[in-house]
């Protein structure tokens, strides 16, 4: 199932699903527990697939990201957070800071993971129960900040506003293929800059939320984005930031295509 969230013509946020790729049909419930129903909805604005309490971020998930970051891949996933205040739709513009403030602004490409249901404590073996589905994550990052400006730490660089893009939908995990992995692919304009399978990631979906559960209470609406190909700006040669005018296009097999111009 197609989960999306809309803005209807009247100005109202629902739920639904989309079928046949142009048909929605109201969702009741929340995102813990949905109805469908057969009410036609006709969507004003595609928004935000989920408002996330949390937003977790793992770090070097990817062999060749790690070998072309020259890092070293440890036993535990290297974790940092986002606000949700950096959250915007499929189609809206990643806002670049003041170049004084930053320069080297730079895309993620990701596969994100939706909680469906409070998970703590979970083991690795159940960790698919809590899982709602999936949708496609641009962890946008300010390198500059994340090595020079902010004490060594990834935070600061991950959390100005527009840094976190999501959408299309939530797919739940019956619609794909999850056990051969998905394509995940980025363009910046029409190059191609990042392209691998999911099946690469050095922990799996099913060990991220039963890792990051034993330490926090994962509540519903919680996203997880689980790291990054590589072939990130920062990786090129010279290294190739984002720029005005710029678009970032991800597409991850079975998800669909997340779209944003930089501004």
């Amino acid at each position: 199932m197609n989960i999306h969230r809309i803005e209807t013509v009247s100005g109202d946020v629902k739920w639904a699903r989309r079928e046949n790729s142009k048909d929605f049909y109201l969702l009741n419930g929340s995102i813990e527990s949905f109805t469908k129903t057969s009410v036609v909805v006709t969507p004003k604005k595609i928004l935000p697939p989920v408002v996330p309490p949390s937003i977790y971020i793992i770090g070097y998930n990817y062999a060749k990201d790690v070998e072309q970051a020259r890092a070293e891949a440890g036993p535990h996933p290297v974790v940092v957070m986002k606000a949700a205040s950096t959250v915007i739709a499929t189609g809206e513009s990643i806002h670049l800071p003041d170049p004084v403030t930053s320069e080297q602004v730079d895309y993620e490409g990701e596969l994100a993971i939706v909680i469906g249901k409070r998970a703590k404590d979970v083991p690795i073996n159940s960790a698919s129960e809590y899982i709602l589905g999936y949708t496609i994550a641009n962890d946008v990052t300010a390198r500059d900040w994340q090595h020079n400006g902010a004490g060594g730490q990834w935070v600061r660089s991950k959390n100005f506003d527009t840094f976190c893009p999501l959408g299309p939908a939530i797919v739940t995990a019956d619609s794909l293929n999850l056990d051969n992995g998905l394509r995940i692919r980025t363009w910046l304009n029409k190059e191609l800059r990042q392209e691998d399978t999911t099946a690469s990631m050095l922990f799996t979906v099913d060990e991220l939320v039963a890792h990051l559960s034993k330490s926090n209470t994962l509540l519903p609406g919680t996203v997880i984005l689980t790291g990054t190909p590589a072939g990130t700006g920062k990786q090129q040669d010279p290294p190739a930031y984002l720029k005005s005018g710029d678009t970032i296009t991800i597409e991850i097999e079975g998800l669909g295509v997340l779209k944003n111009t930089v501004s």
